[in-house]
């Protein structure tokens, strides 16, 4: 519901109070209420004080009392009261009388009442037009403040996302200048998965992509990393269920491979990978021997990145857990929807 809308329901409401409290009181004192009299007060009297309070709510409070005007709101509450005796003067009291034959009010009424009794009915008008104003407001600062909100979390997604690609070009980039080095003739494959991998890094702009396009990144990244060891190494990888028609953000799955290259020793123990959706739930798994000396000691980017960017899109919809049992560091991943 939008914020017109749900001002437009609340003002209904209080406006079908008000009218259904006029009309039981009308009932009360046998005066008329048949079909003509019924349209006759609801459109030219009902309306036109709910319009006045609409000037209040609109003109008086938005210009004297949010610029804290108090002294001239409170003169222009006093000019509205009397506006709206002599509005409903000329319109109960002297248009009434030839659209109908009756007024409301009898002729032997004092000035004295009628004021008093117009000022109580003004006033119950101006304190909901001021309800309605402050119900507005409130309305319109929940959503800039859920705006607000929306795009601050949507800026650091940016940043958390800007960090994953340097991070990932910085590292590919020294194992390249490695491979060029050392003349080796892994050198020019090395700069082919590079250029793959980077057309997706690059050019993947879409908040949600789906789990087998994060998952042949995946793929193509092993085979990357592989090529600046000097011994080879099995990677066991599995993946089980839906991966076309289930998405999650691009790159978020990475910086666990990082990590286990990163840190892990792949002369006796594979690297395990897994990946699972089963019920619109995604399970993934890493798992690696640790390596007596640790990598890339200035890094440390990679699952800190992960983490608040999970927080942010998965809030309480995910597990995230780290253990090393035995020298094995394992990684696991559950979104719980996707």
């Amino acid at each position: 519901m939008t914020r017109r809308q749900q001002l437009l329901l609340y003002s209904l409401t209080l406006f079908l109070m008000i009218w259904g409290l006029d009309l039981i009181n009308a009932l009360k004192l046998n005066q008329p209420v048949g079909l003509r009299e019924f349209f006759n007060v609801f459109y030219f009297s009902h309306l036109v004080y709910a319009g006045a309070t609409l000037v209040l709510m609109h003109f008086i409070c938005s210009r004297l009392f949010l610029t804290k005007k108090y002294w001239l709101f409170a003169l222009s509450i006093i000019g509205v009261i009397a506006f709206f005796i002599l509005l409903r003067y000329s319109i109960e009291e002297m248009l009434f009388p030839v659209m109908i034959g009756a007024s409301n009010y009898p002729q032997k009424a004092s000035f004295l009442f009628y004021s008093l009794d117009n000022i109580y009915f003004a006033l119950i008008y101006i304190v909901i037009g001021f309800l309605l104003f402050l119900l507005d407001m409130q309305i319109g600062n929940q959503k800039k403040q859920a705006l607000l909100i929306q795009q601050n979390k949507e800026a650091e997604l940016q940043f958390l996302r800007s960090q994953v690609n340097p991070h990932f070009l910085f590292n590919t980039l020294n194992n390249i200048y490695s491979l060029v080095y050392e003349q080796s003739p892994k050198a020019p494959t090395a700069m082919l998965q590079l250029s793959d991998l980077m057309r997706y890094v690059l050019y993947e702009k879409k908040e949600q992509v789906p789990v087998t396009k994060e998952w042949t990144y995946i793929q193509n990244f092993i085979t990357l990393q592989k090529l600046r060891f000097d011994y080879e190494f099995p990677v066991i990888l599995s993946v089980e269920g839906d991966t076309d028609h289930h998405f999650i953000p691009p790159y978020l799955l990475i910086p666990f491979i990082e990590n286990s290259f990163k840190h892990g020793d792949f002369r006796i123990d594979p690297l395990t990978i897994s990946l699972r959706i089963i019920d619109h739930q995604l399970e993934f798994k890493t798992s690696n021997k640790i390596g007596t000396m640790n990598k890339d000691q200035a890094g440390g980017i990679g699952l800190d990145n992960v983490k608040r960017r999970l927080e942010l899109l998965y809030p309480g919809k995910y597990e995230l857990e780290t253990k090393t049992e035995n020298g094995i560091f394992t990684a696991r991943l559950l979104i719980l929807a996707v």
